[in-house]
């Protein structure tokens, strides 16, 4: 009987030891995986029609589709707020307003040194690439990879065209050109992806890690690429993008010390 007791409780004990990783409650779970990252050009009409494109052209540097693995990792599920930038400031003085090169776009928006109540649950914007890197440090995170960021906004099984699926936006599905209202609104205002994650598309241009090295084409076939305008990687879109900049799989660059109302971010882990 003792050993029948004993036998019980070690497999509980192995039972517990194989279940998920427990994830921070601000954050969702990303199971890693190997997939196609970008777009194959035998699939570029396909897309263009999704988007409501007539032309291919907007989508080229998503071409050629490629093999990619990356490991497990967690993504915050909401976009960095104005209230969270603010908190962090408070303890990092050396990025409050003022002190941050372009001193007329860091932060332009806020009121000295805290933004408008009105905005605290919107995501920070006019922020620099520097900064978001800071601010992610300083919460023991990072920002998160260009492959990681693409694999999150899709659901993992279907090489859909937009987080939701396949459907046209709709201004019930996300914030974008489409619906008029030409800024940001409050985190988590729209329907998640089916991971969990909010305006993975729409609301805010994301910053990456990754420096904007070219189209794939030039990235996969250079011997050596160069960033010479200090640019990075931004995915998902913004309150003032078309269609085609919503795509899972669209891509675009900003210069990193650009501070603009459309740019924003999001940790990973």
């Amino acid at each position: 009987m003792i050993n029948n007791r004993l036998s019980l409780i070690a497999l509980l004990i192995s039972l517990v030891g194989c279940s998920a990783p427990q994830e921070p409650s601000d954050m969702i779970f990303i199971e890693g995986a190997s997939f196609k990252m970008g777009t194959d050009a035998a699939d570029l009409e396909k897309s263009a029609i999704a988007a409501g494109l007539e032309t291919t052209r907007a989508l080229m540097e998503e071409v050629p589709g490629h093999m990619v693995t990356l490991d497990d990792f967690y993504l915050d599920k909401y976009d960095v707020t104005n209230d969270q930038f603010a908190q962090f400031i408070q303890a990092n003085q050396a990025w409050a307003k003022g002190n941050v090169d372009p001193k007329d776009k860091y932060l332009e928006y806020w009121l000295d040194a805290a933004p408008p109540e009105a905005l605290m649950q919107h995501p920070v914007t006019f922020i620099t690439w520097p900064s978001a890197v800071a601010y992610c440090n300083w919460m023991d995170k990072r920002l998160p990879t260009e492959i990681e960021y693409e694999w999150a906004a899709g659901d993992g099984k279907t090489r859909s065209e937009f987080p939701w699926g396949d459907a046209f936006p709709t201004n019930d599905l996300v914030n974008w050109s489409g619906n008029d209202i030409e800024t940001t609104t409050a985190v988590g205002s729209y329907p998640p992806n089916e991971r969990g994650l909010y305006d993975m598309a729409g609301n805010i241009w994301h910053f990456t890690a990754d420096p904007w090295l070219g189209s794939y084409e030039q990235m996969l076939n250079a011997a050596e690429v160069e960033n010479p305008d200090n640019r990075y990687v931004i995915r998902g879109g913004s309150f003032g993008a078309s269609a085609a900049n919503l795509r899972v799989r669209y891509r675009d660059s900003h210069r990193a010390l650009d501070a603009r109302e459309m740019v924003g971010f999001r940790c990973a882990k």
